[in-house]
């Protein structure tokens, strides 16, 4: 199973590296993608280099939207809606961070109810998109959360991964 993070200009590092981590637990193949091999600077001001580009990589079966600031804007650009196109039929599942929905509203692939991030439910008042309380939401292939621990939550629940490795990574909550 592979597994790509997308990474964009001013993502969170916090789900990025969250979910990496969950999928070398996983025994995932991982990777981060991007539009090109320039180095992005995250939320937090980490620097992060794609390991692939959307013109050189491998075929996805999972793919991660982290968070940023620029998810509406990256969702209307041409070559982002062009390369999600190319591989969405491949995906097997799509998970997307705090505001991640809004890319794929933006680029036409997400309708109906998502789950977001508090302070992405302003940006999302007035399109036609109903924000729902849970913190992880599925239509089909995709799954919008709440993004943070969220969305390693939800990949986690997604594979079938044990309460003892949640544990480990402190996202259970069960009594012992």
């Amino acid at each position: 199973m592979r597994l790509g993070v997308l990474l964009t200009p001013g993502f969170l590092e916090a789900e990025a590296a969250l979910v990496l981590e969950i999928a070398r637990l996983l025994e995932m193949e991982r990777f981060t993608i991007a539009r090109g091999r320039t180095a992005l600077e995250g939320s937090a001001g980490a620097v992060w280099t794609p390991k692939y580009t959307f013109a050189a990589r491998p075929q996805l079966d999972v793919l991660v939207i982290p968070g940023g600031p620029q998810m509406s804007k990256l969702g209307r650009d041409a070559e982002h809606q062009d390369w999600l196109n190319e591989v969405w039929d491949g995906l097997r599942a799509v998970f997307t961070g705090a505001n991640g929905a809004l890319l794929l509203l933006e680029a036409g692939l997400v309708s109906g109810k998502v789950s977001a991030h508090p302070v992405a439910r302003e940006a999302l008042e007035g399109s036609v998109l109903e924000v729902v309380k849970e913190p992880a939401h599925w239509q089909g292939k995709i799954c919008t959360t709440r993004g943070y621990l969220e969305l390693g939550k939800a990949l986690l629940d997604w594979a079938g991964f044990s309460d003892e490795a949640r544990q480990h990574l402190g996202l259970y909550r069960g009594l012992h």
